[in-house]
């Protein structure tokens, strides 16, 4: 029978697993530890003994497009090329909102507030050398490890990387990534994007949070279940692996992910010489943005 755990609240989809213990007196210093802007629910679970796991939440909370995203001093402050891509970054999240909008007729949720000064270490630690397809998953790739939007990351990302693909072949355009439900006004992933956001999500998680994962392995947890039904099955992925080597290995399988989601949608959307095609640096991307605006 699979041991199963939830990592987002069951009841509260803005909480998440942050800290897990089978003595309960560590669970109480542990919430009277947090700062106080941090939110705490605590749940108890029957694995090979009974823990308790310490959900989190913090920031900001309500529609996303509410937010004020008022970024000029931040992104100004931000090194050549890297003010015009984060410029056009979060455009295109702004752009994602209101298509959400216009599509469902529900706005975005925010889970936490922006985190402006994550954007330009995203763009610095991608390696812009390269095949377009190359240099334009390592950008959503490194996008989506930041996660510095308060939601979206991903679509957002999807649509840095139509950006990009843009610049070198104007008529590129990315394959359908949602479809419509049932005639109404919900909309999920495309199958053929689904098992890349999947796995996606499944990095990101274990990347940052796998030594805490360990222990939830220790205690008798199969399984680890994200919101929207996201499986990570524990003992496919190296829960032993020291926190920077975990960092590292896991950014490298989740670049090599979005890679192969960039060469997918290539060839489905009938661009597949973009695959062999060379890419733009930074600079030049950055320079064919400014004829943009």
């Amino acid at each position: 029978m699979t041991s199963r755990v939830f990592y987002h609240h069951p009841d509260d989809k803005q909480f998440s697993f942050d800290f897990v213990n089978p003595d309960f007196e560590a669970i109480g210093k542990r919430v009277v530890n947090y700062e106080s802007q941090k939110s705490v629910k605590v749940e108890e679970y029957d694995l090979n003994q009974t823990v308790y796991v310490v959900y989190t939440a913090v920031g900001a909370s309500g529609d996303a497009d509410a937010i004020e995203y008022d970024l000029v001093d931040r992104i100004s402050s931000m090194k050549s090329a890297n003010d015009v891509i984060a410029t056009r970054y979060v455009n295109v999240f702004k752009t994602v909102l209101k298509e959400n909008f216009e599509e469902e007729g529900k706005r975005i949720k925010a889970y936490k507030d922006i985190v402006a000064e994550d954007i330009e270490p995203a763009l610095d630690q991608v390696d812009w050398n390269g095949t377009a397809t190359e240099v334009a998953g390592r950008l959503a790739s490194n996008l989506i490890l930041k996660h510095a939007l308060p939601n979206a990351n991903h679509r957002t990302a999807i649509g840095m990387c139509q950006l990009y693909l843009r610049r070198i072949a104007p008529d590129f355009s990315m394959p359908n990534t949602a479809r419509q439900m049932d005639g109404g006004n919900e909309y999920a992933w495309m199958e053929w994007v689904n098992e890349y956001i999947k796995e996606s999500k499944r990095l990101l998680t274990v990347r940052r949070k796998g030594d805490r994962f360990a222990h939830l392995a220790s205690f008798g947890c199969d399984v680890l279940e994200r919101k929207h039904g996201i499986e990570i099955h524990l003992d496919e992925y190296d829960l032993s692996l020291p926190p920077s080597e975990r960092w590292r290995h896991y950014a490298e399988e989740h670049e090599e992910l979005w890679i192969r989601f960039t060469e997918d949608a290539v060839r489905r959307s009938g661009h597949q010489e973009l695959i062999d095609k060379p890419g733009l640096t930074k600079h030049e991307f950055a320079d064919d943005l400014k004829q943009l605006q």
